[in-house]
């Protein structure tokens, strides 16, 4: 991992001439056409987990990238890392590679996988050396040339069927080897049992997992120590639980990750699709539709749904262990490029900054060319997002990508085909969608906040079994121990999340055709089937406790009706519908000047609400003052005054009205009081 011996570096380059097609899982482990590649990829993977962990190209070092134990991947005797503000061995600065919640997303992952699929390939090479030579050894290297990393779709009818595919539990396999028919080894896609003991998981609550016998952590930790196997939804004796994640991942698939991805294929803007981040340049209502999806959001998702409590995919720090994470992951890049095609002129762009990294300074711009380390492209340059953008260039592509009869808009062709494939209930007219912003950070653990109609008495406790569950978003948040630089240096990260409410209203028959009532024929929100107050939140923490919504640093939640009449989604309309949560709630400490003795005196605190995106805060903020003051006596102040804003946060007190207004919009992510002056109008 670091300070090996060597002159070179790993370099992430493809070993293959041609682009073959990257296939799901459960097709390269059924289809007979495909059995030496089979035979070639478990035997090539199970060799790359047996490598080292000192060793760079070991499974170890590889997943180590990702998260825990944080150290620098790849450097020689003696290298120190670039030269940044994070400086090596201070405990008090935090570091790691990862790219989570900013426009790199996406691209980071993508020369990860890349990596993982040039080792395989490299031990997959040496095995076939070992084959007698013949007739059948000259077919396995043919195929070897087509050998590319599969991948596992999360939102595929056949995973709302069946959940995972049973290849990812079944605890032996059967390949043919160089000198065995129907050998039988160790499944290399179920778990990963850790060489190394590689930290300390702390969560909320001050769980955790010391690497040290005796060893036993609470449930909702999962063991890190030397000779444990990675685990999904741990059972009492600390195994997997077969049912237990099939039954959750079937239960996601349905309610989050079907219509999450068909309302992510319809993002039109990077910086929307890219990652699950604070993406508010203007008002919901004005942005494209789809705006509170990403493909980060759902990628959230499927990490929560198949660690569940206890399982390593839950938490970002190790996640990576389980060998699941890469065919996820795949299937991740997969949704990206077929994105790619059907908005084929947007890319990275420039909009966004990185939060600090082992290689990035903090608040530097990143953009399509910043460097994607530590995934080298030659000793001395990195991969960058330019560089990874086309993937017939990194020699692979996938099924969907493969181009029809010429059709006279492919990408709308495509997108159409996607959405039949993903969309859920496409038959209906009207669709109910739920969006909310929260602090991603606060928790200080991955959560959950669920969503459930008509059942205003549920709580933590209450099963997503239940048919009043319309669905959740996953806050996939690295612990408070964390050493990630991209997640502890923003504490004020938001995720934005979208649920899909149609379904769940289908099942207890509320009516999901809104009425035109309104003027013009529009839709009337007073007259709406279903009201906010139907509407209950519920905050799960990994350890089946609730918290409340505030705690867990929810801002906002706003309901919509989305008219999605016809196949022509761009002529698709939305409709506001109310707010769920009120995340605009403002303490104020209100005072005014005295214009004789130019004092501040403060006289009172009162609490308002503002609805999202339906009223103008700087005019509702008045009208709270004018009550209060009239409330206090000072009649004649009250009819004539205006405001300044002075937050400590800012650098400046604010007093124009554009000013204010800008500040109280983003007033979800201030923290305390707000001291409100009033001057009287001279």
């Amino acid at each position: 991992m670091s300070g090996k011996t060597g002159n070179s570096h790993v370099i992430v380059k493809p070993p293959f001439s041609t682009v073959e097609i990257r296939r799901p899982i459960e097709v390269l482990m059924s289809n007979p056409e495909y059995k030496k590649q089979r035979d070639l990829f478990l035997q090539g993977f199970a060799a790359v987990q047996q490598r080292g962990k000192k060793d760079p190209k070991s499974f170890f070092a590889v997943a180590s990238i990702h998260g825990m134990p944080y150290v620098p991947y790849d450097l020689l005797d003696g290298e120190k890392i670039p030269p940044t503000d994070w400086p090596e061995g201070d405990p008090d600065r935090w570091g790691g590679y990862c790219h989570h919640g900013d426009i790199l997303f996406p691209t980071w992952h993508r020369p990860y996988v890349l990596l993982l699929e040039m080792l395989i390939y490299e031990e997959a090479k040496k095995i076939v050396d070992l084959y007698v030579p013949g007739r059948e050894t000259d077919e396995y290297k043919k195929e070897l040339e087509k050998l590319r990393f599969p991948y596992w779709d999360w939102a595929s009818p056949s995973t709302l069927a069946l959940g995972i595919p049973s290849v990812l539990f079944d605890e032996y396999v059967y390949v043919d080897d160089p000198t065995t028919k129907n050998s039988k080894i160790r499944n290399p896609l179920r778990a990963y049992t850790l060489p190394d003991d590689i930290g300390i998981l702390s969560l909320v609550g001050d769980i955790s997992n010391p690497t040290q016998r005796p060893y036993s952590p609470g449930i909702e930790t999962p063991y890190t120590p030397t000779g444990y196997a990675t685990v999904r939804h741990p059972d009492s004796n600390y195994l997997t639980a077969v049912d237990a994640t099939n039954l959750n991942v079937v239960t996601f698939c349905s309610s989050v990750f079907r219509p999450t991805v068909s309302q992510v294929l319809l993002v039109k803007e990077w910086p929307q699709f890219s990652n699950h981040g604070n993406f508010l340049p203007k008002k919901i209502k004005d942005e494209n539709y789809g705006h509170f999806s990403s493909i980060e959001v759902v990628h959230d998702a499927v990490h929560d749904a198949i660690g569940g409590t206890g399982g390593h995919m839950s938490y970002p720090d190790i996640a990576s262990f389980d060998p699941i994470f890469f065919l996820h992951h795949a299937n991740v890049d997969r949704l990206i490029a077929i994105w790619q095609a059907c908005h084929p002129g947007v890319w990275v762009g420039n909009s966004d900054y990185t939060e600090g990294t082992f290689t990035a300074e903090y608040q530097k711009r990143i953009d399509e060319y910043t460097d994607l380390t530590p995934f080298r492209r030659t000793e001395n340059t990195y991969w960058n997002s330019d560089d990874v953008r086309k993937i017939e260039t990194l020699k692979y592509s996938y099924p969907e990508l493969i181009k029809p009869e010429k059709p006279e808009k492919p990408e709308k062709e495509l997108l159409l085909r996607m959405l039949r494939y993903y969309r859920p209930n496409h038959y209906l007219r009207y669709h109910w969608k739920l969006t909310l912003t929260v602090n991603k950070n606060k928790v200080g653990s991955p959560f959950q906040i669920r969503v459930f109609l008509d059942l205003p008495t549920a709580t933590a406790s209450t099963p997503t079994s239940s048919p009043n569950y319309a669905g959740h978003v996953s806050i996939f948040a690295r612990g408070k121990e964390t050493n990630c630089g991209n997640c502890t240096s923003n504490p004020g990260a938001v995720v934005n999340g979208i649920v899909d409410l149609t379904m769940c209203m289908e099942r207890l028959s509320i009516d999901r055709n809104p009425e035109p009532t309104g003027p013009g024929g529009t839709i009337d929100p007073e007259a709406s089937s279903l009201m906010a107050s139907q509407i209950t939140l519920v905050v799960v923490l990994m350890d089946g406790s609730g918290m409340s919504l505030k705690d867990a640093g929810l801002s906002t939640a706003d309901y919509w009706s989305i008219d999605e009449d016809g196949p022509d989604y761009e002529q698709w309309t939305r409709t506001y519908m109310g707010n769920v949560y009120p995340g605009d709630v403002i303490h104020l400490k209100c005072g005014f000047q005295d214009p004789y003795h130019n004092e501040d005196k403060v006289e009172d605190k009162q609490t308002f609400t503002v609805e999202p995106y339906k009223d103008d805060k700087v005019s509702v903020l008045k009208f709270a003052i004018k009550t209060l003051l009239e409330n206090q006596g000072y009649q004649a102040l009250s009819n004539n005054f205006d405001l300044y804003v002075n937050d400590p946060h800012e650098t400046n007190p604010m007093e124009s009205t554009e000013e204010i207004s800008k500040y109280l919009y983003k007033l979800s992510t201030v923290q305390g009081d707000i001291q409100i002056l009033i001057k009287q109008n001279s």
